[in-house]
């Protein structure tokens, strides 16, 4: 592991320490839950078994992220699930939106991290869904988030990048919603905002 890829590590444990202690005081209801040990997979990129060392699970209203089953070790990596038909070629599928889902329905779109490349992007279900029923289709629409794992959960999920997540996903206007009670409509963003890691002010 190089130089930079611990230091930016070690941020998001930082931020991640954080976001625990100002949700034990306010309990806002985001979700952060501890990592499973993981075996190192040397088929991953650079970071993903590092990253989920970190967390199991994060998430509020908008989105989920979640450790896939796939990587806890190299078994699981061997028994995965290879779809031949999949147009996205079989990411990881590591996170989705779930605006205006009720409580008890975990994802909807997803979003991946590729495989070949290391860069996370999300696509639309129903995009997902027409390309698979369609053969013929050549290519499936996605919106390219990061780069690589790290960058993605570090500035785009813990810190001042989560706006812009939020709006190449789900649009500008979901940025500031508020409720009635003036708070933002996604607790993971209200939580982020207490503890000073962004703010969803325009």
């Amino acid at each position: 592991m190089d130089g930079e890829l611990g230091r930016r590590l070690a941020g998001i444990k930082t931020k991640l320490d954080l976001l625990k202690s100002v949700e034990a005081e306010h309990g806002y209801g985001a979700i952060i839950e501890e990592s499973d040990e993981l075996e190192p997979i040397p088929e991953l990129p650079v970071g993903v078994t590092e990253t989920f060392g970190l967390f199991r699970r994060l998430g509020g209203d908008y989105f989920r992220f979640h450790q896939p089953p796939a990587i806890v070790d190299r078994k699981a990596w061997g028994e995965r699930h290879i779809d031949p038909y999949c147009p996205l070629g079989n990411p990881l599928s590591i996170g989705c939106e779930r605006y205006g889902a009720p409580a008890d329905i975990e994802c909807g779109s997803g979003i991946y991290l590729d495989l070949k490349e290391g860069d996370v992007y999300f696509c639309d279900g129903d995009d997902y869904v027409f390309a698979y029923k369609h053969v013929d289709v050549e290519t499936v629409e996605t919106t390219e988030l990061s780069p690589d794992i790290v960058t993605f959960f570090d500035f785009h999920v813990l810190g001042e990048g989560y706006p812009q997540l939020i709006t190449a996903v789900l649009g500008p206007r979901a940025v500031d919603r508020r409720d009635r009670k003036g708070r933002h409509r996604d607790r993971w963003m209200r939580l982020l905002e207490k503890s000073g890691l962004a703010t969803a002010e325009v």
